[in-house]
Parts: C-alpha cells; structure tokens; sequence
C-alpha cells in the first residue's frame, strides 16, 4: 500500500500541481540537469534526515515540488540543508527559485539501508509488539493505589503486582512505519472519528491545505499499520473476518 509507486512519470497529484501554475521542465532540460547523475549514485548511505525526505517525496508520488509541498515537521533551514545536500549527490537538482527535480529512481534510493540500519519502503522491516497496557488504574498487591501513570507502558506480565485493576488502555506497537502528529480514532456517538492531529506549528508554516494533503497520507500509515496488526496479531476468528471484508471490498473496487 504506496510502497509501489514511481516518480519516473507524472501521477495525477503532479497534474494537478501543474494545472497550478507549477512551471515544468522540458523533457530535453530534465535530461540536460539530471544527465546520468541520478542512476549512478543511488547507491549512496542516506543520513536519516534525507531518509525522511525522499521518503516523503517517494509517497506523495512527486517529480518536481517545493520544499511547502512536503508538509514535514521540520525547520524551514534544516530542510533546505537537506535537500541542498541531495542536490550534490545528484538524487535532485535544483531547476528554479525553490523548485527541485527528482533526478533518480527513489525506489532504488530508498531500498538500501540508511544510517540508522532501516529500510526503505521497498524492504521495510515492519514489526508489531504487543499487547502492552497504558495508564492502568487500580490497586497493587502491597494495597498502594496507582492513579494512571499514562505514557509508562507496560507489560501484561506486570499484572501479577496488581490486585485489582479499574481502568486500563491497550496498545500495539507497529514500527517500521511513520506518521508525523496524531492520527487518532475514536468512537463519537454518531460513528467513528478518525482525526489528525498536526504537530505543532504544521498548519501556521504549511497552511490548512497542506494539512487536508497530509491528513490522507497519515491515514494511509493507519490503514498499514492495522493491516499488519490484524494480520499478525488479531484472534483468529478477527483475522477471518477482516479478510473477508477485505476481500470483498477489492472485489467492488475490481468489478
């Protein structure tokens, strides 16, 4: 799920940029600027910072772009060094005031490991753990009374120190996979709210249809994120379940 798409053609999210007002490159100026430079160094480490941006290019399906169409949470600064940086390993080339070009195969980039050990999305190693128990209430076993200690997780072999327990929330971990912010769901009353909440100072740098955009690709690391923990960890009769909602939601899309 958007692990295989390609920046070697326009998607539809480019068209429309383009339909914008966004100048293109000709054909003969992206292979006079990128020449052969891209496909000779994609064998390059990638520092985890450039990780996370060609990452981000990568998912959103861009060719050309401006630093504003990423929506990262990152220092306007820090990221002009990292896409400078990329700029003279000749993964992008700068083709105007603010606008850069991807001038290699982000798939081939992003598969080999980076500086932190991880992978690219190509081979990402995703990995759930689990269950684990947050802000648990209740008394232990000495008669202490334990009010919620939320942001300490812990294991459900610790429920031997507990005699009783009032209120807890369980937890997966899926790692391997990334969303900047909050992407919380939540009953409502009249349904299910699935809400992204930026970080901080996203909306006032990208405005509020930076964050429309955004909103989307946090809920496709959602939808991944369940997919594997329903698929690697649910009850078996869950599992069956979602499968064959899952199967038969493919089927309408197909047919």
């Amino acid at each position: 799920m958007g692990g295989g798409s390609s920046v070697s053609t326009c998607s539809s999210r480019d068209k429309s940029s383009a339909a914008e007002g966004r100048s293109w490159p000709s054909s003969a100026r992206v292979n006079k600027v990128c020449g052969s430079v891209g496909e000779s160094r994609t064998v390059l480490r990638l520092g985890s910072q450039e990780y996370r941006v060609l990452s981000r290019v990568f998912e959103l399906g861009l060719r050309v772009f401006r630093p504003s169409d990423l929506g990262l949470d990152m220092d306007r600064r820090r990221l002009h060094d990292v896409l400078k940086r990329l700029v003279a390993r000749g993964i992008l080339a700068r083709v105007g005031r603010g606008v850069y070009l991807v001038c290699s195969d982000l798939a081939r980039v992003l598969v080999g490991k980076d500086s932190d050990g991880t992978r690219g999305p190509q081979g990402v190693g995703v990995d759930v753990s689990g269950p684990y128990l947050d802000n648990v209430r209740g008394y232990t076993l000495s008669g202490r009374y334990v009010g919620g200690d939320r942001g300490r997780v812990r294991l459900l072999s610790e429920l031997v120190f507990f005699d009783s327990v009032s209120y807890a929330e369980v937890l997966y971990r899926v790692r391997g996979l990334r969303v900047d912010g909050q992407l919380v769901v939540y009953g409502d009353g009249d349904g299910v709210r699935v809400e992204w909440r930026p970080p901080r100072g996203f909306v006032k740098r990208g405005g509020v249809g930076s964050a429309m955009r955004m909103y989307w690709e946090a809920v496709l690391v959602g939808v991944r994120s369940l997919t594997e923990l329903l698929l690697r960890e649910a009850p078996p009769d869950v599992r069956s379940r979602f499968v064959r909602w899952l199967r038969g939601r493919v089927r309408d899309l197909v047919c």
